[in-house]
């Protein structure tokens, strides 16, 4: 990143950090002068309640010691309100002669001094005819104050951070507009100035005195160029070694005669509407497998957790199945309308769902969305193939990605909150809205593009996916490594955790909160392997690593209470799947190009992706099958084994026929 857009995104972070911290501990202050009056306040409701039950029973001319039932009255009282610590019936003398409570050491309780103890309680007198017969007490841990705190503290810290990351995401969409695109360019080549560096940059357009001050500077930069390599055929021509030796010495020093890298930087502007949408979808991954539950009913021949599945898979598979025929649809349509077209299909998807009646309806309008999120993928992508070489397309393919990598961070916590708070229906809106977003995101900056006249790039060809699948190698890192890590993510990850985390009593702002850790982990690692697995030349050791890992991190939902075996589960797929991602994306087109060189790079990557995609549909079938037929247990530890075993047979294979040594390792021939 440019000095440039450190020091303007620096200031902006800064201000921005300063104004939510100080409206935080300004919310949280208030929250805690709140809490206790809400909670004693709601105590005594609840206490008011249960006496004027005891009291109709006394006054129809039963005694305390009569009265049947009054135990299971209170426990449902204490389900209802899990944050009390017990609700007692007590004599005037202080025997309780009814008792429910959610902490052990007071099930025995035999006199109220007893219960009492260090809790704060409120009492309800039961009153019959003037005089009291008896009381009801609902006592109130300390912690269940000290708990919602720390929980506003969580939700305020995942608020914080997802404001700031959507700010930085829509200030850089900022810069690729109009005037701030040509400041952010001709910053961009000062600072390159300054540093000796004499690259020619990708052209701006616009008009003014900034579009006059970029074409000054990039005409003096083609000056000093031409003029170089003017001199340099002179001095060849005179075989003047002392004036080529110093000219070569310039043009290192200036790089006269080296060509930029670097994406352009009106291709920034994708990325924006691509993070909003993916933001949407991402929302939903707390609390969607829960809501399909609710819509969910028993068919004749699957179990519940099957029948759950279905929308999942089916909306996995349409992404999969359509992406690869998509790319010749959205060259020919357009790229950029193409992808407004997708933002308003995942839009009606969104509300659709939102309103959803039956499981029919929510699986029509999921297949929507499904469509919509296929189309944007696969336009945007296009959109940076079509504007990027050799030279600067897997930079330009890294803001995409990136993007989509930040909304996976962003989107689980602010979901799960929305669904906590608002309710799914409300949370699916916000969704529709963000899509919305994108929609005006890519009108305002992505250029009209015309559709494509000539012939267009063919789809992905059974035959191809045969040519690569037929080689040992191949097969198992697309089958044995790839695959089952794309069922890993969301087969367990992001199907059974959910349904497990809410059985458990867990509301969606905390799976929100478990889901995010994935995201964090690939935004940091990602970049960080990426070069580290280069530099070492070790891809293939990256890859069965992530692959063991990935597969041993189901042990901790086993090991740990909830929430933490599941958080500790999710964080280290995540860093199992930050260390093996970028490698194993790179050692496809190793290995492709040795086992299969007839296939070009395109169709070699095509069949990549479609065998991820295949994992992301029969992850969740198969968790839901053996869930449903063998129990949780042995689903979990099937795809722990299936991940980590697939991991280990391609390091075998990897040994056995030298696969693992990439071009850096291997010897000069």
């Amino acid at each position: 990143m440019r000095r440039f857009d450190v020091i303007i995104l620096g200031l902006v972070t800064a201000v921005l950090l300063a104004a939510l911290g100080a409206i935080s501990w300004q919310s949280i202050r208030g929250a805690e002068n709140l809490l206790l009056p809400s909670l004693d306040r709601k105590a005594d409701v609840v206490a008011r309640s249960l006496s004027g039950l005891v009291g109709e029973a006394v006054g129809y001319g039963m005694t305390l010691d009569e009265i049947v039932g009054a135990d299971e009255v209170l426990a449902e009282a204490l389900t209802e309100n899990p944050e009390f610590a017990y609700a007692a019936i007590a004599k005037p003398d202080g025997r309780v002669v009814a008792l429910s409570s959610n902490q052990q050491d007071h099930d025995g309780a035999a006199v109220l001094s007893d219960l009492i103890g260090e809790l704060r309680t409120v009492t309800a007198p039961v009153e019959v005819d003037g005089r009291t017969v008896a009381s009801v007490v609902v006592g109130i841990p300390n912690a269940v104050a000290e708990t919602l705190i720390r929980r506003l503290w969580l939700d305020i810290a995942v608020l914080l951070l997802v404001s700031l990351l959507i700010t930085l995401e829509l200030l850089s969409f900022a810069f690729t507009i109009s005037s701030a695109s040509l400041l952010r360019g001709l910053a961009r080549r000062l600072n390159a100035l300054v540093k000796h560096d004499f690259r020619p940059h990708a052209p701006l357009a616009g008009t003014g005195p900034l579009a006059e001050e970029v074409a000054n500077v990039d005409h003096e930069i083609d000056r000093v160029r031409a003029e170089h390599a003017r001199l340099t055929r002179v001095a060849e021509a005179k075989n003047d070694e002392e004036a080529l030796a110093d000219l070569e010495l310039m043009e290192r020093r200036y790089h006269l005669s080296t060509e930029r890298t670097d994406p352009p930087v009106s291709l920034i502007a994708v990325r924006a509407p691509v993070f909003l949408f993916f933001f949407a979808e991402e929302l939903t991954r707390p609390f969607l497998p829960n809501y399909i539950k609710s819509f969910a009913e028993p068919i004749a021949g699957l179990s519940i957790e099957m029948v759950i599945s279905l929308p999942i898979v089916l909306f996995m598979a349409i992404v999969a199945i359509a992406q690869p025929s998509l790319n010749g649809i959205t060259e020919r349509y357009g790229r950029a309308r193409s992808l407004r077209v997708g933002a308003i299909l995942a839009l009606l998807g969104f509300v659709g769902t939102a309103y959803s009646a039956d499981m029919l309806q929510l699986i029509l309008f999921r297949s929507i969305t499904a469509v919509g999120l296929a189309t944007v993928f696969v336009a945007a992508q296009g959109y940076i193939v079509d504007r990027t070489g050799s030279v600067n397309r897997a930079r330009g393919i890294g803001l995409f990605v990136s993007g989509i990598m930040v909304a996976m961070l962003c989107g689980p916590p602010i979901g799960g909150i929305l669904a906590a708070r608002l309710g799914p229906s409300a949370a699916f809106l916000v969704s529709a809205g963000l899509c919305f977003a994108a929609y005006v995101c890519a009108s305002v900056a992505l250029p009209g593009d015309k559709p494509a006249s000539g012939s267009v790039a063919p789809g992905l060809r059974l035959s191809q996916v045969g040519a690569v699948l037929r080689r040992p190698a191949m097969l198992l890192l697309l089958a044995g490594c790839a695959l089952p890590a794309k069922m890993m993510l969301i087969g367990f990850c992001f199907y059974y955790l959910p349904l497990s985390l809410a059985s458990a009593g867990f509301d969606s702002a905390t799976i929100g909160r478990v889901l995010m850790l994935y995201g964090l982990a690939m935004v940091i690692l990602i970049p960080l392997v990426s070069r580290l697995s280069d530099d070492a030349g070790k891809r293939t050791l990256y890859v069965v690593i992530g692959a063991i890992l990935s597969g041993a991190a189901v042990l901790h939902v086993f090991v740990w209470p909830e929430p933490w075996g599941a958080a500790i589960a999710v964080l280290q797929i995540g860093i199992a799947q930050g260390l093996s991602t970028t490698p194993q994306s790179a050692l496809v087109g190793e290995l492709g190009s040795r086992y299969v060189p007839d296939l070009s790079q395109g169709g070699l990557y095509g069949v990549f992706r479609l065998i991820e995609r295949a994992g992301t549909a029969i992850g969740p079938a198969a968790m839901a099958f053996v869930w449903g037929a063998y129990g949780a247990t042995a689903a979990i530890v099937g795809m722990g084994l299936l991940v980590a075993a697939g991991g280990l047979l391609f390091a075998i294979s990897a040994i056995v026929t030298g696969g693992g040594r990439t071009e850096a390792s291997m010897p000069a021939r």
